[in-house]
């Protein structure tokens, strides 16, 4: 029973990943190669390893956001974490949580808000190598729910426009409308405006002719499964 165990303990060793002690003279960075994607107020994890694995205890690691390398969102740097010249804006949201010991060195970035979307690069230099790799954040936010509209379209032969309108998502949604059958309608036409804090209201509206359906819906979604919908009767009701 000894040699069984022993024989199982030496296999797992041989399958996991070593880590080298010594800095290598040339190493790499392993990032997403896609966007992450993460919401608001929520903490995310910018994933970012050296290649082949070390201990980047001595190095110097630097976050930042893209095209402004003074922009640093986290530095560690002689053994330590320093507090300048990092941006107020992180201050006390971030921290590596990976293990430099186990050459992770990725970022992790705490109550989350809409300004930290966009382009962050990952640099980590030793004395004689330095490299840099691009992580792409994503914060997505739910908008409202989608508040429909119908008016007689005069001169139109009793058709109707109907409307569709929907605020506060982030990034840009997509706007669908169905017939009662499940059916995409294509012929609306859509309009995306962005307010100062970033967030995207989108409306859209078509003609449509009563006869073709009892009811009309109205989505508004993001890549995910994040959406919201509503559903209308294409009538205008006259009172007497």
């Amino acid at each position: 029973m000894r040699s069984g165990v022993s024989l199982r303990v030496m296999i797992l060793a041989a399958l996991t990943v070593p880590i080298i002690v010594q800095s290598p003279e040339i190493f790499t960075l392993s990032v997403p190669h896609g966007p992450i994607l993460t919401w608001l107020n929520s903490s995310v994890s910018l994933s970012c390893e050296l290649s082949p694995l070390f201990n980047a205890e001595p190095l110097e690691v630097r976050w930042y956001r893209a095209k402004d390398f003074d922009s640093t969102a986290f530095l560690y740097k002689d053994h330590k974490i320093q507090e300048a010249p990092v941006d107020p804006r992180y201050r006390g949201r971030v921290s590596l949580t990976g293990g430099l010991e186990r050459g992770n060195v990725s970022l992790t970035l705490e109550r989350v808000t809409l300004e930290d979307s966009g382009e962050y690069v990952c640099y980590v230099s030793s004395d004689q190598w330095y490299e840099r790799a691009i992580v792409l954040l994503t914060v997505n936010v739910t908008g409202s729910e989608p508040v429909l509209s119908v008016a007689e379209a005069r001169g139109r032969g009793g058709q109707v426009n109907v409307t569709c309108s929907s605020e506060g998502w982030s990034p840009q949604p997509k706007l669908t409308w169905r017939n009662k059958e499940g059916t995409e309608i294509r012929n609306g036409q859509v309009l995306n405006t962005t307010d100062p804090q970033g967030l995207v209201s989108v409306s859209s509206w078509l003609l449509y002719s009563p006869s073709d359906s009892d009811w009309l819906s109205c989505t508004v979604s993001l890549s995910g499964e994040e959406k919201k919908e509503t559903r209308v009767q294409p009538h205008v009701y006259r009172y007497t």
